[in-house]
C-alpha cells in the first residue's frame, strides 16, 4: 500500500496563506516532509482557481519539485488546471479524478487519453451519488471502466476510488464495509489487476475530538492494508497514521517478523 500525502490542499491554512503570498517556502517544507516519510506521491489540491490558472499551478509545482522527486497527483475539478500542471511535471502525474457525472466525463477524462496519464475514477454514479452497497459499487465500477474505454483510456490506467465516507453518515459503517468488500472483488470482476485508492481523511469528519479521529483513522489503515488497497491518501503530518501504516506493512510483509522494526 503506497503512501500519497494529502497535506497540500487549500483547506490547510498554511497552504492558503502561502498561495496568496506566492511564498514557495511552505510548499517546499511540505515537500521535504513527504520525502522524509517516503511518500510515493503528493496530492495537490488548490481548490477552484478563477484567475491566472497556469501561473498558479506552475508556481506550486515548481516549488515542490525541487524537494520531492515522487509523483504528483493533480487534484482539481478544472480541466485547465490539470492540463497546465501535466505540462510541467517532471514525472508522469496522476489525474484526480473523474466519475460517471457527465461534466467529469466530458472535461477531465479526455485528459487521461490525451496525455496517456493514470487517472483516479471515483465510484460515484451519474447523479453524483455514492452507492451504499457492494453490488451497487461494482455496477458503477463496470460502467466507469466502460466509459473510460469508450474514450480510449484502458483499465490499466484507471485507479478506482470506492470512496470512504464519514462515519457520522447514516449507515456510514455500512458504506465503508462495502468499500472493503469492493476492493477485494474488483480484480476478479474485471479479470485483471485493477488498482485502488482511498482517501482516509473522509472518515473522521465530525469526530468530537482529535484523539477519536486519529484512533478511527488508524483502525481503517489496518483494514485497508488487509484488503490489499494499492494507494492510501492521508495526512502525513499525523504521526499515528504513519505508525499504523508502517506497522500494517510489517504485519503483511512476506518475511520473518522482527520486533526491532516496530
Amino acid at each position: 500500500m503506497l503512501l500519497i500525502a494529502d497535506n497540500l490542499h487549500i483547506m490547510n491554512p498554511v497552504v492558503a496563506k502561502a498561495l496568496q503570498a506566492r511564498d514557495p517556502l511552505p510548499f517546499k517544507k511540505i515537500a521535504e516532509h513527504c520525502t522524509k516519510v517516503n511518500a510515493y506521491a503528493m496530492d495537490i489540491n488548490l481548490g477552484p482557481l478563477r484567475n491566472n490558472v497556469e501561473e498558479v499551478i506552475t508556481f506550486v509545482i515548481e516549488a515542490v519539485q525541487d524537494s520531492f522527486s515522487g509523483r504528483l497527483v493533480l487534484d482539481s475539478i478544472q480541466a485547465e488546471v490539470i492540463a497546465a500542471g501535466i505540462k510541467i511535471c517532471k514525472q508522469p502525474p496522476i489525474i484526480n479524478g473523474f466519475s460517471l457525472e457527465e461534466g467529469k466525463l466530458q472535461t477531465i477524462l479526455p485528459l487521461a487519453a490525451e496525455y496517456q496519464a493514470d487517472i483516479v475514477g471515483f465510484l460515484i454514479d451519474e447523479q453524483g451519488k455514492i452507492p451504499s452497497g457492494t453490488e451497487e459499487r461494482l455496477a458503477v465500477a463496470s460502467r466507469l471502466v466502460a466509459a473510460a474505454e469508450e474514450r480510449e483510456v484502458p483499465p490499466e490506467k484507471i485507479i478506482i476510488d470506492p470512496v470512504l465516507v464519514p462515519l457520522t453518515w447514516q449507515d456510514g459503517t455500512h458504506y465503508n464495509r462495502a468499500l472493503i468488500e469492493t476492493i477485494q472483488i474488483l480484480d476478479q470482476m474485471f479479470g485483471q489487476p485493477i488498482r485502488t485508492i482511498a482517501g482516509l481523511s473522509n472518515i473522521g469528519a465530525g469526530a468530537p475530538a482529535r484523539v477519536q479521529r486519529q484512533t478511527a483513522e488508524a483502525a481503517y489503515i489496518f483494514m485497508l492494508a488487509a484488503s490489499h488497497l494499492d494507494y492510501i491518501l492521508m495526512n502525513v503530518a499525523q504521526e499515528s497514521n504513519l505508525t499504523a501504516l508502517n506497522l500494517s506493512q510489517l504485519l503483511l510483509a512476506e518475511k520473518v517478523f522482527a520486533w526491532q522494526e516496530v
